[in-house]
Parts: C-alpha cells; structure tokens; sequence
C-alpha cells in the first residue's frame, strides 16, 4: 500500500507560509522529507506535527483564536474516505500510514475525540464485526489491533500538551473483557483534556480496582465491556465495589457495546453510560 504523504504545497497551507519557504526549512534539514520516483517532496503527518510543534507553528495563542491548521483547511474532513483509508491500512497491517491517517486529520483540525469516534472506532467496529462472521481470522483481528495501537500512540505523542487540572481518572475493562484498546482511547482522551490517568487495561477484577480507589482517591472512574460474560457474579461483584467506594462518591462512566443493553443498565448503575469519546469529554467539563 502507498503510504500517503502531504505535498509541498499542502504543508506549506497547513503552516501558512509559501512553498519556497518549505523547500528552504527542507533543504536546511528542519523538516524532513522524502522523494517519489519523480523526485517530488513528500512530508509524513507525523514529521509535520514534529515540526510545528518544535516550532510553535499552527498552536493557539489564545482563547477563540483560529489555529494556522484549522484557518488553513476549512474544508471538512471526508470521515467516509478516511473510515475506508483506516480500515484498509488495519487489515493490511501498514502501522505508518494508518498513523498518517490519524495525525493528518489532526492537522486538518480535528479535535482528538471526532478522530476516535469518527474514524477509529468505526473502522475496529468493522474489523470486529468481519471477525465475528469469520470473513477475519484471530490473527488478523489482532494485527489490526496492534496497529491501531501504535497509530494512536503516535497521534498521542504529537499533541500539544494541555494544562494539567489536576485531577486523577482511573479507567479500565470489566474483568473479563480483554479489549484494551478502549481504555487506551479514554486515557489518551482525558490526557488531552488536563486529566492524570491511570490506565489499569483489560480484564480488571473489580476488587482489585476497589483497592486502587480508595488508595488514590480520583475524580473519575471509566469502565469498558464489549460483552459481559458472568453477569450475576460481576453485577454482585459491582454491588459490593460500589458500596466499598460510596463514601468518596465519585462518578462512574461505563461505556462500550454492553452498555447498550438496557437489562445490564440496570445491573449497572453508574453516572453516565458514554456512547462515544466526545459525550465522556462533555461529561468531565
């Protein structure tokens, strides 16, 4: 698969200079780039959001301020074309170009949480679903993971840093759901937002994460499933966790496809249930 890259003409709207001006930051050894067979420049989202980052290029100055990415693109973003983009550079395995795909939407102005619940998430939800009818073996699923993965970890390690608020979140998966990608996406999400994570990853007995509570005391508590399997052991083990914690009453958010049943609601209850990234973001502030 070719890996997409941005022009010269493209980098240079995105830092609002003229194409000249990124020739020289090339040719100086600022911002670096690669040649097609015709010798053209190509420039990677990832080297690009290096660069304006070390050098304060495209970043707010102040509140209800234009950045130099969202004034340059005013164009909305194709969420169809880059669904179908991810989705391809998952099951193919191509960890730089899905994280291309990830980072350039950033540049384009994006917010984190349209790229998670616009792109992301749709593109793992197929994955799953191909999985599931056995159209996707094990293997592949997991590769797909993998990659995401790394993509998102990347996009992570290009944002600016936010002011930090403070305040402690924990997430984590319901014991005996092994997705992880999830609570990387809340973590990466509430970093971005000012918060402290502690990410305790997939399948989290619920005592153990009692213990952590009520030795950290934080603000916020986000649990993921896909799928509950044992619901009257995990609803009594959830009975007796949130009596444990009652007193220090912090908010619960549960989120992922079980939360969609109304009937493991009820055996449930918590704060809110998230059905997307921006939802959870809207519920901290």
């Amino acid at each position: 698969m070719e890996l997409k890259c941005f022009t010269t003409k493209e980098v240079a709207r995105l830092c609002r200079v003229s194409d000249a001006t990124i020739k020289r930051w090339e040719d100086a050894g600022l911002l670096r780039s690669e040649r097609t067979s015709g010798g053209h420049r190509r420039f990677r989202a990832e080297e690009i959001a290096r660069f304006q980052r070390e050098q304060g290029l495209g970043l707010k100055t102040r509140n209800g301020d234009e950045s130099a990415v969202q004034a340059a693109t005013r164009r909305s973003i194709n969420t169809n074309q880059s669904n179908s983009s991810l989705f391809h550079s998952l099951v193919a395995g191509c960890e730089e170009e899905a994280a291309n795909i990830l980072i350039g939407a950033h540049l384009r102005g994006a917010v984190l949480t349209k790229i998670f619940d616009d792109t992301v998430c749709p593109a793992m939800r197929r994955i799953g679903e191909l999985w599931y009818n056995g159209d996707l073996s094990i293997a592949q699923e997991h590769i797909a993971t993998r990659v995401v993965s790394n993509a998102v970890f990347k996009l992570r390690n290009v944002l600016p840093v936010p002011k930090m608020n403070g305040e402690l979140a924990m997430c984590c998966a319901l014991e005996g759901d092994f997705h992880e990608l999830p609570t990387h996406l809340a973590q990466t999400v509430l970093e971005n937002e000012g918060w402290e994570v502690l990410n305790f990853g997939a399948s989290t007995p619920l005592y153990s994460l009692a213990e952590e509570v009520l030795h950290h005391a934080p603000k916020l508590i986000c649990i993921s499933a896909t799928m509950v399997g044992d619901v009257e052991r995990l609803s009594r083990d959830y009975k007796i966790f949130t009596e444990q914690i009652g007193k220090l009453k912090i908010p619960i958010v549960f989120g992922g496809r079980a939360f969609t049943d109304e009937q493991i609601r009820r055996r449930f209850p918590a704060d809110l249930y998230a059905r997307s990234f921006a939802e959870l973001v809207n519920f901290t502030q």
